[in-house]
């Protein structure tokens, strides 16, 4: 094979392996999954109040209310939204969230929560991570 033919095919090759490389790197979601951390430390991957959705972005928890003993425990979601570096004021305004106020809603670091009260259901939290 003549030397300019081989180099030829070469750079070709070096630029579709580069192209095909940025491509697949590019598509990958390399960001990382708070939500599934979270889960894990505080040992509720499986618990059925606590889902992540939305490939890894959304976090549904489900509290414990007076008829609906089955979500999570005060202990519980506070070990998750500790893990996610909650600011005070999160804590704060959720214990002080009545069934009346509607949805609330209070973002930090790229983390939305959005929250209401019930005293029968307890506190349905929504997290999105941006």
């Amino acid at each position: 094979m003549p030397p300019l033919l081989t180099l030829v095919i070469g750079l070709l090759s070096g630029v579709l392996l580069g192209v095909g490389a940025t491509l697949l790197f590019t598509s990958l979601d390399l960001r990382p999954r708070p939500f599934e951390a979270a889960l894990d430390t505080c040992g509720l991957t499986d618990h059925p109040d606590a889902q992540v959705g939305d490939e890894g972005r959304s976090l549904f928890l489900q509290h414990q209310g007076a008829t609906d003993v089955t979500g999570l425990t005060d202990d519980e979601l506070d070990c998750v939204l500790t893990e996610l570096d909650a600011p005070d004021s999160l804590f704060v305004e959720m214990g002080q969230t009545r069934a009346l106020d509607g949805r609330q809603r209070l973002e930090w670091d790229g983390i939305e929560a959005t929250w209401s009260y019930h005293p029968d259901d307890g506190l349905d939290t929504q997290l999105v991570a941006h």
